[in-house]
């Protein structure tokens, strides 16, 4: 049942990301609210679940005030877990400090792209997460997992996908940017 909504909320970013930019930051506030107690907390799943859609709740609300500083969480964050995930895919592990690493970095890449070239950075995160959630959900789904090359693949068409798509809906001015 998670795998299929993963699996919708992943074509739902994919597809329409940019233009529903508060959804995508109060979904990225429910993955980031959801793992932190699942990696953090012995509490119960509904109580992890709630706590995820509370973090969720207050990212869509602070996205429609704020709109710059929440994107720019978004755009850390979305970055971060698509380099992140990756590089495990290449075999570095959770565990591993280089992990972290790349995570950082692709992460402070994601907040300066989302202040430099606001739109583009919305279009390519939501499809980076996008497209990372589909993954996840197909391999959940999966009696065994895609292998590295297929998932990398699939990986990078439903983002090349994802980017053509959304950017079809820009404004001219943006498109040249």
């Amino acid at each position: 049942m998670l795998a299929i909504i993963q699996l919708v909320i992943g074509a739902i970013q994919l597809l329409l990301g940019r233009k529903i930019f508060w959804l995508m930051v109060g979904i990225m506030g429910f993955l980031v609210g959801l793992s932190l107690t699942v990696y953090i907390l012995n509490w119960a799943d509904w109580l992890k679940l709630l706590v995820g859609l509370g973090v969720g709740v207050v990212f869509a609300v602070l996205a429609t005030f704020i709109q710059k500083p929440m994107a720019a969480i978004f755009g850390f964050f979305a970055f971060g877990l698509a380099a992140a995930t990756l590089a495990g895919l290449w075999g570095v592990n959770q565990s591993s400090s280089w992990y972290w690493i790349i995570f950082a970095v692709a992460g402070v890449i994601g907040v300066i792209l989302v202040f430099t070239l606001f739109d583009w950075a919305l279009i390519i995160g939501t499809s980076l997460s996008g497209a990372g959630s589909i993954i996840a959900a197909l391999n959940s789904m999966l009696r065994a997992p895609l292998s590295g090359v297929v998932t990398v693949a699939l990986f990078l068409i439903l983002l090349l996908v994802g980017i053509t798509y959304q950017s079809k809906h820009l404004s001219p001015q943006v498109r040249t940017a």
